[in-house]
């Protein structure tokens, strides 16, 4: 007999929202609705029986109207949800996760189901900021990059002369390693004015020193890397590798490339984002990084300190095999 009594009140109620909707969406002419969150709906109910009724009726209501739905739903002990129903009555099922690792945080999304689609079932890293979210895709690193003949200077004629005397293969990956004060990010400053002395748009990453410190210190060797910034031929950006995770790193490159549309990149050094991730994260992170800036056409230098031993700082991430240029200094 209660649970008689529960179905009918479970129909009242349903009655009652499903006709507010109904006057809510004629007023509006609404073709998408969204439910945040179902829970207030049917926080009432105990029985799952009744409960997953509901959810169909509610979902066929919504389709028999032609209506695009996105319903919210609060993660379940064990389950996806709460009441653990609605996965299994939607046609999509995205999974949201928020996780702090070594006191830094990360968001995850991931598709669990799509009905009818061939969708990527891997986790993807996404932001929210000010521009809304933003979702990193994960590349195929198929090796179907396009291949460039043309050459470009490294900055350094004796350097060029090495490279068959015309430097590097536009939209390769150049790893310039070395020990601290050995010239490292000098070369690389040489590399971002000769691209910008073509006329070619240049975006700097640096993990280590600020924007106005390089500045001052590559004016110690002649090279005056503000007059390409006032010409808007230089981004550069600086923040600590501690700041985000492993793949937020990832994401905020893509972003600042998106927005600036650079011929040439510079990393300095990759090695300081071992802090936000382990080895094999590092490595995942940079051979997307090299896949993404490939297919891109986009020529880059990556520099990576080394210790006296002149192994990778810290790791075993191989980076040098897979850039296309290594370039080893030593003092």
């Amino acid at each position: 007999m209660s649970q008689v009594r529960s179905r009918k009140a479970a129909s009242t109620t349903s009655k009652a929202y499903l006709f507010a909707c109904e006057g809510a969406i004629k007023a509006v002419g609404a073709k998408r609705v969204m439910f945040d969150t179902l829970e207030a709906l049917f926080s009432g109910f105990s029985n799952s029986q009744i409960l997953r009724a509901e959810f169909r009726r509610l979902f066929r209501w919504l389709k028999d109207r032609r209506l695009t739905a996105v319903v919210t739903a609060e993660r379940g002990d064990g389950n996806l949800t709460r009441y653990g129903l609605e996965e299994y009555v939607s046609d999509c099922v995205i999974l949201l996760d928020h996780r702090v690792k070594d006191q830094i945080s990360e968001r995850r999304l991931r598709i669990v189901k799509y009905r009818g689609t061939k969708h990527g079932a891997d986790e993807y890293p996404f932001l929210i900021d000010d521009r809304g979210i933003s979702i990193l895709p994960l590349s195929a690193l198929q090796l179907q990059h396009k291949v460039w003949n043309e050459r470009v200077s490294s900055g350094i004629p004796d350097l060029d002369k090495m490279l068959e005397g015309k430097g590097y293969y536009r939209g390769t990956s150049i790893l310039v390693t070395g020990t601290a004060g050995s010239g490292k990010t000098t070369v690389a400053a040489a590399y971002v004015d000769a691209a910008c002395r073509r006329g070619e748009r240049c975006l700097v990453i640096d993990f280590e020193e600020s924007k106005d410190q390089v500045s001052r210190n590559m004016k110690s060797v002649g090279l005056d890397l503000n007059r390409w910034a006032r010409k808007g031929l230089l981004a550069h950006e600086a923040w600590r590798p501690t700041q985000f995770g492993i793949e937020m790193h990832l994401l905020r490159i893509h972003k600042l490339i998106e927005k600036f549309k650079p011929q040439c990149v510079v990393i300095d050094p990759i090695t300081n984002l071992m802090h936000g991730g382990g080895d094999r994260e590092v490595n995942s992170m940079m051979m997307r990084l090299m896949d993404f800036l490939k297919n891109s056409g986009i020529t880059a230098l990556f520099v990576s300190l080394t210790d006296a031993g002149g192994k990778l700082e810290g790791t075993s991430v191989g980076i040098s095999s897979l850039a296309d240029i290594y370039c080893e200094i030593s003092n």
